[in-house]
């Protein structure tokens, strides 16, 4: 699926340029690594999907479910939009995007099997 592909390299852009702005703005080292390291691992999981799907979805499933339960806490306590509400807007539409291919691919498989009658 092109599509769920493109959406989270652009997650995973979005987490590394948000650590980068984390680290620019507040000296945040934390939010640099932290940042940096989700997109890496995002990226390499969407690479993982060309030799592994399953794998590389589920590990894509757990990063951003990772970072939601990381920002959501923190939006629902502040309200700040940046980083938090940006994150935990972005992580749930992944998550639901995930979850959508994941329907999408049984159904299409379900469709594809001839059933025995």
């Amino acid at each position: 699926m092109p599509w769920l592909n493109t959406l989270l390299i652009t997650y995973a852009l979005l987490n590394i340029g948000l650590g980068i702005d984390g680290f620019a703005s507040k000296g945040s080292v934390i939010s640099l690594i932290a940042g940096c390291a989700a997109g890496v691992l995002m990226i390499g999981t969407v690479i993982l999907t060309k030799t592994r799907p399953r794998i590389g979805r589920i590990g894509s499933l757990v990063i951003g479910l990772a970072m939601m339960g990381q920002f959501l806490p923190k939006f629902i306590k502040t309200g700040v939009w940046l980083p938090a509400g940006i994150l935990t807007v972005a992580s749930a539409i992944v998550v639901i995007a995930l979850v959508l291919g994941h329907l999408m691919g049984m159904m299409a498989r379900k469709n594809a099997t001839p059933t025995a009658e």
